[in-house]
């Protein structure tokens, strides 16, 4: 399957904050549940939580690599 990339770098200001806000939501979210997962003490319910913390992170990263794209490097931390 082929995918097709758009020009991120002409995205408006509108646009550009929802990724923004996107990137913020996944980030938290891999945080809380990288915490949660060192509180479990069980093993299966551990491995969910951590594979959920993942998921959001690797969300983050695109997102973060489309701000980047898109000249907002600076509001990343």
């Amino acid at each position: 399957m082929q995918t097709t990339r758009t020009n991120i770098k002409n995205i408006g200001k509108a646009e550009f904050m929802s990724l923004f806000h996107q990137y913020q939501g996944e980030s938290l979210c891999s945080k809380k549940l990288s915490t949660y997962a060192n509180q479990v003490q069980d093993p299966n319910l551990k491995n969910m939580i951590s594979q959920m913390s993942s998921q959001c992170q690797d969300r983050a990263n695109r997102l973060s690599s489309l701000l980047q794209e898109a000249g907002g490097s600076h509001l990343l931390s």
